[in-house]
């Protein structure tokens, strides 16, 4: 089987089978109500946090990150909560997300939002870039914003999960306390034969470069892998391998099953400070995070 994407003369095999596992958007036509539910929370909580800002960290109009300050006690800086949004590096947006802010700020915790450029107008490794160049922004700037830059909980939802764990697989100028990745994709082969590909336009050389399941990692950093328990055996499977290549590798690595969540809504467990997921990501922080 080929997709033809006629607007672009982009032309692709496609497997059925990885189709049905990484091609989501007819398997949940319920997205859309989740993304505008979640979008409705998050201008809600926008519109009440003191201080929020909205960042250009690098030239593109999209090379944004908004930034919510906690409420501080003390002098001291505070860790931060960093997300990078999903989407398959094509859709979406960082303020759908602000909504996940709400039980880190109540801890005391910061936390940032990463906005980047979209597929297909720039490639992976451009939108990789600009995750790497705002991290790289954080870090020099943490102690102005009053950001305690040894205490990051970095975290990403589907592409966003990907392009967080290459950023801190390449990264050697600063150190993760925490890596959250939800419905991850660590290795992006498969997705070349898949329909995702007219847009994100992956070759072999790139898919494997760009695939954290095949760089280097940072010991240090504690790794939490979580995905639904209604997810597709491809998401799973790949939060599943990658946890165990970072043990192999000698990291903390933890896959967690989040029941009954679909790759969508899962985010909604996140963004509540009673449930298990978000509690496991919070003790990324350490037991100094109080």
């Amino acid at each position: 089987m080929a997709f033809d994407c006629a607007s672009t003369g982009w032309q692709l095999p496609v497997d059925p089978l990885l189709e049905m596992q990484y091609s989501l958007r007819q398997r949940h036509p319920e997205r859309t109500e989740v993304y505008e539910r979640q979008a409705r929370a998050s201008a809600a909580l926008r519109s009440s946090v003191a201080g929020l800002r909205t960042i250009a960290y690098g030239p593109s109009p999209r090379c944004l990150l908004d930034f919510l300050p906690a409420r501080q006690t003390s002098a001291a800086a505070a860790p931060v909560f960093v997300f990078i949004h999903g989407g398959y590096w094509r859709a979406l947006d960082r303020g759908i997300f602000t909504f996940l802010a709400k039980p880190w700020l109540e801890r005391g915790v910061h936390a940032a939002f990463i906005g980047y450029d979209l597929a297909p107008a720039v490639s992976v490794s451009d939108i990789a870039g600009q995750v790497e160049q705002a991290m790289d922004w954080l870090g020099k700037h943490a102690p102005a914003l009053g950001v305690d830059a040894a205490r990051v909980v970095l975290a990403g939802h589907s592409a966003g999960a990907h392009l967080g764990a290459w950023v801190l697989g390449k990264q050697q100028g600063w150190q993760a306390a925490g890596f959250l990745g939800v419905s991850g994709v660590y290795d992006l082969e498969p997705l070349r034969q898949t329909s995702v590909n007219a847009d994100i336009r992956l070759d072999a050389q790139e898919a494997r470069a760009l695939s954290p399941m095949w760089l280097g990692v940072q010991r240090a950093t504690h790794h939490l892998l979580a995905f639904g328990g209604a997810e597709t055996d491809g998401f799973r499977g790949q939060s599943l391998a990658f946890a165990a290549h970072l043990r192999q590798q000698g990291c903390a690595a933890q896959a967690l099953v989040v029941p009954g969540r679909t790759h969508f809504d899962i985010l909604d467990e996140l963004g509540d400070a009673h449930s298990a997921l978000f509690h496991q990501a919070y003790a990324l922080l350490g037991a100094d995070s109080t």
